[in-house]
């Protein structure tokens, strides 16, 4: 009878670890980076979501970079100079709509926390046109090279519906019918192609144009991400154009989930990117309430990298890089493409400083004062980053560069005239306010910014800066059209950006 029961017992355990095994289904996603036939870099699903990356970045077949997920918590710890010892820890703690973010400097074994904050799950993009009235063009880059998996040779979507609104775009990515319904059931479909023809077209010449293979940049990742997520295999990507909820003021196109997070009013669970609802396909083919279709693509490519979890503000930009590198204008190219290809020792590095500054520059994107007001008081206080950091702050216009150099040479820090600064300086010094409260909001603005920066102290400068004049008032302000109505819309956004970042 007892070995009946520990025979019956032993084929119960058995079942109980088979329904286990078949209830999380593991997917493991290996990739040989430089062809020389050792496996360098591992992607490890659970029940289609990632939880672990293993990457040797140097190919000396030690994984320098290692990223796994437990429960809430992800882990990601790296080696950026490859000496055999993790340097580097991130903690990312999901909170559902936000996470806490910690950031770790390890020196002889001992860690040091350089960054304690909380981030959000979202990361939204703005319309070009609230900071420049540059207009995105673009290389055809479909010059028959060979596509990630064969996925643009033979990219012909057909839409198939699944159900509940639902419809299958291709393999890995789903359209929700709203899209079609706003956009148009031809127009959407074709600009989600064009933005995966083009975009991944790009990635892959900028891989094959890069002759340094003593060591990879992000390129190889991103690759592998799209290999991954367009083999059908894991959690699909899901376009929606019906969340009403969520804050479409002042200028955003579309937002993204960068980790577990849920629409709940919608059923809508990660990855997904939403596009603002009050877009529609025009009597003329082009888009109402929205940007061009050509930056619309291009948006569309950012918001599926912020999927694989590239966030805004921490670490190198990779989503806004790789747009602009892709879909942006030429004299934002090379900046651009340099962030995507993602060469860098880490976000510190002041060449990543000063590409992310020209690129924003160049193609009016908001990124670099993203990364500046996010890292404020890591940056050091450098030659270089003081330049960079005056050319970053383009997209803000030239009252506040006027200001923050004057300010900065009251501190005793110059602003050289250099090729890449030549032209802003002159601006700045042939700049007149259109009123005294828009010169004082102004100053304020560049008060705020040397306090962080200079003097490390972020908590005072933005008390000081409340105390003076917040993003609301400004926009009410910019409400009233009046004559300094456009200039006080560009400061609220920028003040808005420093409320919630500094």
């Amino acid at each position: 009878m007892r070995a009946k029961l520990k025979y019956y017992s032993l084929i119960l355990i058995c079942l109980l670890a088979t329904a286990e095994l078949f209830a999380q289904k593991s997917q493991t996603f290996e990739f040989d980076d430089n062809k020389d036939k050792v496996i360098d870099n591992i992607f490890r699903y659970v029940d289609g979501a990632l939880v672990e990356h293993l990457n040797d970045r140097n190919y000396d077949q030690k994984y320098d970079y290692k990223m796994q997920v437990k429960g809430n918590i992800t882990r990601i710890e790296a080696d950026n100079d490859f000496d055999g010892k993790f340097d580097r820890l991130e903690i990312i703690s999901n909170k559902g709509a936000s996470s806490q973010y910690q950031l770790y400097d390890i020196n002889d074994g001992k860690k040091k926390l350089i960054v304690d904050r909380e981030i959000s799950n979202l990361d939204h993009r703005e319309t070009l046109s609230n900071e420049s009235n540059i207009k995105c063009s673009y290389e055809n880059f479909l010059r028959g090279l060979e596509g990630v998996d064969d996925f643009i040779d033979n990219f012909d979507p057909i839409i198939s519906r699944i159900g509940g609104g639902v419809f299958e775009f291709t393999p890995g990515v789903q359209i929700h019918k709203s899209c079609l319904d706003n956009l148009g059931d031809e127009k959407f479909p074709r600009m989600l192609r064009n933005a995966l023809d083009k975009g991944l077209s790009c990635l892959s010449d900028l891989a094959s144009q890069d002759k340094d293979k003593s060591m990879k940049g992000e390129i190889s990742n991103l690759l592998n991400f799209f290999n991954i997520q367009l083999s059908g295999k894991v959690n699909p990507t899901k376009f929606i154009c019906h969340n009403k909820n969520y804050n479409w003021n002042n200028g955003v196109v579309g937002y993204a989930s960068t980790s577990e997070v849920e629409i709940k009013s919608l059923g809508i669970k990660h990855p997904f990117v939403s596009l603002n609802p009050k877009m529609e396909k025009s009597f003329f083919g082009g888009i109402k309430n929205g940007p061009s279709t050509d930056e619309l693509e291009g948006v569309m490519f950012h918001e599926m990298i912020h999927n694989f979890g590239y966030r805004h503000g921490t670490g190198v930009d990779t989503s806004y890089g790789c747009e602009a590198c892709c879909f942006g204008n030429d004299k934002a190219k090379k900046y651009a493409c340099n962030i995507c290809v993602g060469k860098y020792k880490d976000e510190m590095d002041s060449a990543y400083i000063r590409d992310m500054a020209l690129m924003s520059k160049e193609s009016g994107l908001v990124s670099a004062e993203l990364f500046l007001y996010n890292n404020i008081e890591r940056i050091p206080v450098n030659q270089e980053n003081i330049e960079s950091f005056f050319i970053g702050l383009a997209t803000r216009g030239p009252g506040v560069l006027q200001e923050f150099k004057k300010q900065m040479e009251q501190k005793g820090y110059k602003i050289r005239e250099t090729s890449e600064t030549k032209e802003l300086i002159r601006d700045a010094k042939n700049y007149r306010p259109i009123n005294s409260f828009i010169a004082k909001v102004s100053e304020a603005y560049a008060r705020a910014l040397v306090t962080s920066f200079v003097d490390k102290e972020s908590s005072k400068a933005k008390t000081a800066l409340r105390m003076q004049i917040t993003s609301k008032s400004l926009f009410e302000i910019a409400d009233e059209n009046a004559r300094d109505s456009q200039f006080a819309a560009k400061l609220g956004r920028g003040i808005r950006m420093l409320e919630e970042l500094l």
